[in-house]
């Protein structure tokens, strides 16, 4: 990464666009309640993370027969495929982990090489716990592939391969040091990893709001936590997509127009 802060933007109607009073106004709005509701998906998603571990170690403390006894449907899965979800929960902590680092503009500026660092940390860590998520939904639906369980493995089919896709979209990018696409496409994956914590938020409201079952829940608020996400982060990167090559980042470039008036 490199600091291009001195690059002219061009004289063209898309810099008039960006420039209006109201959308710097809505950047600096959203950039902080962004930021609390990133926290909060974090620590939702954390804390679901932790809860799990602490349910698998309680389960592996047992006695070997009493192993997954008396377990439902979710939770027998861990213990029956104990690699594949520690593996999951392992790199699902480093994403969520190192993420605000590679979204915070005064580290990457001060101090790049951590920035670079832990951006591949965070590109590996994401393409392990989004493989092994997708796998662990596509090939053990907790419904089984009937009814719900069919729209859990649809969405894990879909969601998947597309969360790689963003992953390897922001690699080629920033390798052929495409800043502008490169943020984009990290963008896009940063939202549907917290996919994961909206579809529990979702289910912690609706659940009590509807009385319906966490077994139809869970796939429709998958569905929805992402397509929440998804639409998000579209609105959020087309707000902040600077003119031109895109290479500028939106908070240099409103400063610099705030301190011309």
């Amino acid at each position: 990464m490199v600091d291009v802060s001195s690059v002219e933007l061009p004289s063209s109607n898309g810099q008039d666009i960006f420039n209006t009073p109201s959308r710097r106004k809505m950047r600096k709005v959203l950039d902080i309640v962004g930021w609390l509701l990133v926290f909060l998906l974090l620590f939702v998603g954390l804390s679901s993370l932790f809860g799990r571990v602490g349910f698998m170690n309680n389960e592996f403390s047992k006695e070997v027969a009493n192993i997954g006894e008396g377990l439902d449907d979710f939770g027998i899965r861990y213990i029956q495929h104990y690699f594949m979800a520690g593996v999951h929960l392992v790199f699902g902590f480093v994403v969520y982990v190192c993420a605000p680092f590679q979204f915070m503009t005064s580290i990457r500026k001060r101090f790049i090489s951590f920035h670079r660092w832990t951006g591949r940390a965070w590109m590996i860590s994401a393409a392990a716990a989004g493989f092994t998520g997708a796998f662990f939904g596509i090939v053990w639906p907790f419904t089984g592939h009937q009814g719900f369980g069919l729209l859990q493995t649809g969405i894990n089919a879909i969601v998947g391969p597309y969360t790689l896709f963003c992953l390897y979209k922001a690699y080629s990018n920033i390798r052929a040091r495409n800043f502008g696409e490169h943020r984009e496409w990290m963008i896009r994956t940063f939202a549907l990893m917290l996919g994961v914590a909206t579809q529990r938020v979702l289910m912690l409201v609706l659940i009590p709001l509807t009385g319906i079952g966490a077994e139809i829940m869970f796939a429709s608020c998958m569905v929805l936590g992402m397509a929440i996400n998804i639409a998000i982060a579209e609105y959020w990167i087309k707000l902040t997509r600077t003119p031109g090559n895109g290479h500028r980042h939106w908070k240099d470039l409103d400063r610099k127009f705030a301190q011309k008036m």
